[in-house]
């Protein structure tokens, strides 16, 4: 029997928050961490919260409709950066419709995002390798963090 953990309150960090599902193509996601263990770093910036994955990966949350949008920064780790692929995709869905797609994001990119969650009951975010396979996809959702209401 699978329990569904309550919905996160106000706003929440959602690596502190239990997921309903995770993969990663490499390793095990991380909270808080790279995929590899170390500290999550995107462009020489360290981040204290968040959720590192490799390609492919899914992680979902369960948000009982209570949440109005989501707020990170995505990016290749700097743990990944500067070997041979090395290239993601970032997509976030919505009760399975697509909410963001981030195309391909190369070694040196982040970006700042920001959904818009209201209505929706499950969110996923998803890293796909972006076809050059999964070599140093080393993925980063750093500052992960929704606006829920009580």
């Amino acid at each position: 029997m699978h329990v569904v953990p309550p919905p996160p309150v106000a706003r929440t960090a959602l690596s502190d928050h239990p997921w309903l599902r995770a993969t990663s193509g490499w390793n095990h996601p991380q909270v808080n961490l790279e995929v590899g263990g170390g500290p999550m770093r995107l462009g020489a910036t360290t981040y204290e919260k968040g959720v590192g994955v490799a390609s492919p990966s899914a992680v979902d949350y369960y948000l009982g409709s209570r949440c109005t949008g989501a707020s990170m920064t995505i990016g290749i780790d700097d743990a990944g950066r500067g070997g041979a692929g090395g290239t993601a995709t970032f997509t976030i869905l919505g009760d399975g419709r697509t909410l963001y797609d981030s195309g391909v994001i190369a070694q040196a990119e982040t970006r700042d995002v920001a959904v818009d969650l209201t209505g929706v009951d499950v969110v996923s975010f998803q890293v796909g390798d972006a076809g050059d396979g999964g070599g140093n996809d080393r993925t980063d959702w750093a500052d992960l963090t929704v606006s829920c209401s009580s």
